[in-house]
């Protein structure tokens, strides 16, 4: 008789790889528009909003792939 191979739920791992995109994707978002010559309050609001943004869609896209269908 053959055994059912086991399954591994590893969330962590999602959630740390959508967490490190986020940020780099806010970081690169507050140095864009900092080089763009806007004031560093404005860029430092814009790089949170992407990070916020990107690891908002992010969890919704692990969540959505990984939904028993």
């Amino acid at each position: 008789m053959s055994t059912p191979t086991p399954e591994c739920n590893h969330r962590v791992y999602e959630v740390l790889i959508v967490s490190l995109v986020s940020v780099v994707a806010g970081l690169a978002t507050g140095l864009l528009f900092t080089a763009c010559g806007t004031s560093p309050l404005t860029a430092a609001g814009s790089g949170g909003a992407a990070l916020a943004f990107c690891f908002t869609a992010g969890m919704s896209v692990v969540t959505y792939m990984k939904k028993e269908r």
